[in-house]
């Protein structure tokens, strides 16, 4: 029996998931010189705005993980997509900043079972080889959803306002939950778009051991491990990097760069098309060295340390003069620096213990996401301070080196494995 591939269905599922749930983000961003006109919100005003949506999604991320786990992908997704679609039709309709804080908390609440969730899936629905191309088939959908869309968003808020650019973009996820809920079941073997055959080469694929599914965890535990230490730091790197981009790049374009927000709405998508192609280029060279006999953990390592370089490129850009040649080094930087994204939570599927994959996505996200609280308003109030992006600039780019070398000289080549008895780390792939 030839076998199915339902596996890339669920993928390209979870990459529009993604894809919506960065658009319902993003937003604020190209909306924001128009809200702050229109509001009279400050620079330091708008950067609290960007920061509100992370205190509650930071804050959910833990519980949030053990949520998945116990409830499983499809009616977590489901909830949650509808929860965080409303908060984004009735961000349109706030007049005042307490109250547009007030939603994009509630919004922080939805969409915070996101990455988690889809880190479960994955870890179900594909083999440990596959992973590294799927979580970067499903990341950048963070890419399309931050760039990709601005032009028609930035047509949209100069056609009808900022207001109307949300209720739009608030609609589409409940075009999506129609078809997760007919297509998507917890595992394949539940699944009518996997047969028999590609149920088997999944579970072929799977290294990790059934024994360990019963077991219990906290969370927490996780921090006794070394590996974890750099997964969590790294993925906190990337966020304040792509967290300060989607905030302000827009803004950015336009204060410190005199295009109009049409034009920027379209030049901001050159950085997340690089983005985008940089997320599955990763997974796909990743994967390349598992086949090749690499240890999946030293696969994964070695790509997240290269892509967290690509940073580096952000300082010509403080020096030049020249708008698209600015835009140019920001694009390389946010490109390469996708080669990291795109693999981040294919390594939590390859050092957490099968079952407890949504624990650890939960606590990479929480720690991560504290770059939500730190990004916008920090650039906000450097911003307000120096009356430039210079210093704002510069934060990642050290950021991100940091979390380089520790990808490099930390993370071992093992996955954890828990038991009663100890805790002890073990090594379950082959080679070094």
């Amino acid at each position: 029996m030839k076998k199915t591939n339902g596996r890339w269905l669920v993928v390209v599922l979870l990459f529009i998931a993604t894809t919506v749930n960065y658009m319902d983000r993003a937003i604020l961003g190209i909306a924001g010189p128009s809200m702050m006109k229109d509001l009279s919100l400050s620079t330091v005003q708008f950067g609290i705005l960007g920061s509100a949506f992370f205190w509650s999604y930071a804050l959910m991320q833990i519980p949030v993980g053990m949520i998945v786990d116990k409830l499983g992908a499809r009616v977590t997704y489901s909830i949650a997509i509808v929860w965080w679609s409303l908060c984004t039709v009735f961000t349109g309709l706030g007049r005042s900043i307490g109250t547009l804080i007030g939603i994009r908390v509630l919004m922080g609440i939805g969409e915070a079972p996101a990455f988690p969730t889809n880190t479960r899936v994955i870890s179900d629905w594909l083999p440990a080889n596959e992973r590294g191309v799927a979580n970067g088939i499903f990341n950048s959908g963070t890419a399309i959803g931050i760039g990709i869309t601005t032009p028609v968003l930035a047509w949209i808020i100069e056609k009808w306002g900022w207001q109307m650019a949300f209720v739009v973009i608030g609609s589409i996820g409940f075009i999506w939950l129609a078809f997760w809920l007919f297509f998507f079941r917890n595992q394949p073997s539940q699944s009518a778009i996997a047969n028999k055959a590609e149920v088997n080469y999944i579970a072929a694929g799977q290294t990790e051991t059934k024994s360990e599914l019963a077991i219990k965890v906290s969370p927490l535990k996780f921090l006794r491990y070394r590996n974890v230490w750099p997964m969590l730091y790294g993925l906190f790197a990337h966020n304040y990097l792509t967290y300060l981009m989607m905030t302000w790049l827009p803004t950015y374009l336009v204060v410190e760069r005199h295009m109009t927000l049409l034009k920027a709405g379209f030049f901001t998508m050159l950085p997340w098309i690089m983005s985008f192609l940089g997320n599955i280029l990763g997974g796909v060279l990743s994967d390349w060295l598992i086949r090749r006999g690499w240890n999946s953990i030293k696969a994964r390592k070695t790509i997240l340390a290269i892509g967290m370089l690509f940073p580096l490129f952000i300082i010509p850009t403080i020096y030049t003069k020249d708008a698209m040649t600015a835009l140019i080094f920001i694009s390389i930087a946010i490109g390469g620096e996708g080669l990291a994204a795109g693999i981040l939570w294919a390594t939590v599927s390859d050092v957490a213990p099968i079952g407890a994959e949504g624990k650890l996505a939960g606590l990479q996200n929480f720690v991560g996401n504290l770059a939500g609280w730190l990004a916008p308003v920090v650039t906000g109030l450097l911003i307000s301070q120096f009356k430039n992006f210079t210093i704002a600039l510069i934060i990642p780019i050290v950021i991100c080196g940091i979390a380089s070398l520790a990808y490099t000289f930390i993370i071992k080549n093992q996955r954890i494995s828990f038991n009663e008895e100890n805790t002890e780390e073990k090594n379950v792939a082959t080679g070094m």
